[in-house]
């Protein structure tokens, strides 16, 4: 099983926090930035792209993504991390931004991740702790499918046929 990490930022509402109820479930654990600093950590001011060849890292070391406004761009601007990704483009499927492109809730960057780096049925799991929640993956089936299957210089070829 894949360590899951947040760094929860207190810039939402709490209750609607999906890394905080993974938390809950204990499929999920709260560490500072500093922490994150050498494990895979998804953020949108990354250069690169999350890819299959991230895998082993994942294992090895957990995946991280930041809880909060990602639509703050002031947020990112003093966070670097060694192994920031930006996930590749896709739709979300969260009831507050359903099918809209990149807006996709912590626990659908998470889960995005997972499934691109081969792990499926993980990305399942968490994300079947929502009603929602297995729409993400239907909605996106196509796009995952290949994002999964393809070297990371051709994923923007794939965003580019999807989006």
């Amino acid at each position: 099983m894949i360590q899951i990490y947040f760094i929860y930022l207190r810039q939402d509402d709490p209750k609607k926090s999906t890394m905080r109820k993974l938390e809950r479930f204990g499929l999920a654990r709260r560490i500072s930035p500093s922490a994150a600093r050498e494990k895979i950590t998804l953020t949108p001011s990354a250069d690169r792209i999350l890819s299959k060849y991230d895998g082993p890292m994942m294992e090895r070391d957990g995946i991280c993504v930041i809880e909060g406004s990602w639509n703050r761009q002031e947020t990112f601007i003093d966070m670097h991390f060694a192994h920031g990704r930006r996930l590749p483009k896709l739709l979300a499927a969260n009831p507050v931004n359903y099918g809209k492109l990149e807006k996709l809730s912590s626990i659908e960057a998470v889960a995005a991740a997972l499934y691109i780096t081969g792990h499926g049925d993980e990305a399942s799991m968490i994300l079947s702790k929502y009603t929602w929640g297995m729409n993400f993956i239907q909605l996106n089936r196509n796009p995952l499918d290949e994002y999964r299957e393809a070297d990371p210089e051709k994923i923007p070829e794939i965003e580019k046929a999807y989006f």
